[in-house]
């Protein structure tokens, strides 16, 4: 009967071998597993960043969209950034007295002053595809304008890089023809750096 418990008493527990090779299982797995959580954490910022800066975009070009169509801020050129440099506070809203987060986000954007060709007008059916020209000289006639709004975000605190959405929106004149809706001189060229009058 002596024996028979020690034998049950012996088989009972884990020896301590037994537990360090449990130990390094589980290590090797976790250690497979780790970069998994990593690369997951930095994927789901990066996609919320890109949802904020699109929100960001879309915004923007909505308030220029809504402006009249003569509005300063419509004159043709690529204007800089008009966001603060610092982030408001999460509680109460308001810019911060002192310190303050950087705001990470940049917004540019530029608008241009396309005419429809003379012919293309004549020709054209509505709806259809034509071939604008880009107006850069004052005085001449015009259809519409382009706006591009682009919004930089920078490098962020997981390292991922800079990101950047450029969204387009259109503005029809509402008399082409007229005196004081000719176009004004726009020397900036596509894309290019912001300020340019």
């Amino acid at each position: 009967m002596n024996f028979a418990m020690r034998k049950a008493n012996a088989e009972a527990g884990l020896t301590l071998v037994e537990m360090i090779i449990a130990i390094a299982i589980l290590g090797f797995i976790l250690l497979g597993i780790a970069p998994l959580f990593v690369a997951s954490v930095k994927s789901n910022y990066s996609a919320s960043e890109y949802t904020s800066i699109n929100v960001i975009a879309r915004d923007r070009l909505e308030q220029l969209m809504n402006l009249p169509f003569l509005d300063p801020q419509l004159t043709p050129g690529v204007k800089v950034n008009d966001l603060p440099p610092k982030l408001p506070d999460p509680v109460t809203g308001l810019p911060p007295a002192s310190g303050g987060v950087a705001n990470p986000f940049r917004i540019t954007y530029q608008v241009i002053q396309y005419q429809v060709p003379a012919a293309d007008v004549a020709t054209v059916p509505n709806g259809a595809a034509f071939t604008p020209t880009r107006i850069t000289v004052a005085g001449q006639p015009y259809q519409y304008k382009r706006v591009d709004v682009t919004v930089t975000a920078g490098t962020g605190p997981m390292g991922i890089g800079a990101r950047s959405a450029r969204v387009s929106g259109f503005l029809a004149s509402p008399a082409p023809t007229a005196a004081a809706f000719a176009s004004v001189a726009d020397t900036c060229a596509v894309g290019a750096a912001a300020p340019c009058p």
